[in-house]
């Protein structure tokens, strides 16, 4: 069968030309995050593997069926030819899953040299193959969501020859391996050799650095073989190798991190910009410099340290100040490559159109007299007592009607008809909220 296998045309998968119509659109549940974990619940997967642990989940042969396909990687990769973006690209190597360093290095390949090197022999990765597919884009948006991931999520494809695949290295991302079609072989690490590392490293006996963390001979390996349906889930720095048997076709949903700085930063400005001696910087000084800084410039940095020091102090007794960065985090670092839906315009509806709460979308904090949600494109703000009514739509499982909306709020001089169906066309036209169909109202 192995034999076999190995004669496998590329050419006949890839080369045929899509199909007379393209594939169905499928339609985001709400549910992604738990339909690509299970069994495991989200819970643990959060809880206790991601960034932590290597996953392994085995799956049902068609589980990711809907999600990818020959034919959908034939159709991306005709749409990715038009693509001039430089973070979509394709790579190639030749490398067959060594347990140290190959010295046959990924290099860049055309659309058209994809079927002939994968029958040489190769692997190839499309990187951020989601910016060639808009439904792994929508995917991708939907996890992120569910996830409440405020780094960069995206989706790279790797096919492999019998025998190829990438030499151990680690990634500074978590990259998670959805099994399309055929088998790959993985040696990986259950713990990574450092948290977050800052760059991807390739494992090179007896070359390695000494910011790499720990070398695989100081983890626990474990090797597994992953059919269609398997997912495999490895931290940010967990050494792995892997290399396709018979062939591989996977998918890479990868969750790229944001630093904690880029959150802090807005306090910082904010508390700088109100301050006289931040904003003139250090003091001139004719003091000689030499052997050490100036005494009135280091005196004048431990002061406004010590200042920044009680600024950190404060916002830990009241966290709620960093719930608006954070929400801006959840919006304003998309994804490689994705852009927002553009935003809708508020149209005339009768009495009995129906609306719903769009999957994953609705996410509110109450920061003092203001209720923050962020949306695709936007973070919008509303008076505290628009809350209960935004609690109410989140609990929502069917459409309603804007009367229905309106009825739930009784006390006019709080919130007035007319500030409700304001604040409703605003997430209306931020993608919040949808129109349903009038066959589809209540289902």
């Amino acid at each position: 069968m192995k034999e076999i296998m190995k004669k496998i045309d590329f050419h006949a998968l890839l080369d045929a030309g899509p199909a007379a119509g393209a594939p169905a659109p499928v339609a985001l549940t709400g549910r992604e995050l738990e339909s690509l974990v299970s069994p495991v619940s989200c819970d643990e997967f959060v809880d206790s593997h991601f960034a932590r642990a290597s996953l392994y989940v085995p799956g049902q042969p068609r589980k990711f069926e809907t999600l990818f396909s020959w034919e959908k990687l034939r159709l991306a990769l005709a749409r990715g030819q038009q693509i001039k973006d430089r973070r979509y690209n394709i790579t190639a190597s030749f490398a067959g899953g060594e347990e140290t360093g190959s010295s046959r290095p990924m290099m860049e390949v055309q659309h058209h040299q994809v079927s002939e090197l994968l029958n040489a022999g190769a692997t190839i990765c499309i990187t951020n193959i989601h910016m060639a597919d808009p439904f792994l884009a929508r995917w991708a948006q939907e996890i992120r969501a569910q996830l409440n991931f405020n780094g960069t999520v995206g989706v790279n494809c790797y096919v492999s020859a019998d025998g190829s695949g990438l030499p151990t290295h680690y990634d500074k991302r978590v990259a998670t391996t959805l099994q399309i079609a055929g088998t790959k072989r993985w040696r990986f690490s259950i713990k990574p050799a450092m948290a977050w590392p800052d760059t991807n490293e390739v494992y090179e006996e007896g070359r390695m650095g000494e910011h790499v963390g720990k070398l695989p001979a100081e983890l626990e390996f474990r090797e597994v073989e992953l059919s269609p349906g398997d997912m495999l889930c490895l931290p940010a720095g967990a050494w792995h190798s892997a290399r396709g048997v018979g062939f591989s076709l996977a998918l890479n949903l990868y969750f790229q991190p944001q630093n904690l700085l880029n959150q802090l930063m807005p306090l910082l400005q904010s508390f700088s910009a109100a301050n006289e001696n931040w904003r003139g910087g250090t003091p001139a000084t004719t003091g000689k410099i030499k052997g050490a800084m100036p005494a009135t410039v280091a005196a004048y940095l431990r002061e406004r340290l010590d200042e920044f020091h009680k600024v950190a102090l404060e916002t830990i007794s009241s966290p709620d100040a960093l719930a608006e960065p954070w929400l801006n985090s959840l919006t304003k670092n998309p994804y490689t490559g994705w852009q927002p839906e553009a935003m809708s315009p508020i149209p005339g509806v009768t009495r009995d159109q129906q609306f719903r709460v769009a999957m994953s979308s609705l996410r509110f904090v109450q920061v003092d007299e203001k209720v923050i949600v962020p949306c695709e494109n936007a973070v919008l703000k509303f008076p505290a007592a628009f809350l209960p009514l935004l609690q109410r739509l989140a609990a929502c499982s069917t459409s309603f009607t804007i009367p229905e909306v309106l009825s739930w709020h009784q006390d006019p001089e709080v919130l007035s008809p007319t500030n409700i169906t304001t604040y409703l066309q605003a997430l209306y036209m931020h993608g919040v909220l949808k129109m349903v169909p009038s066959q589809a109202a209540k289902a």
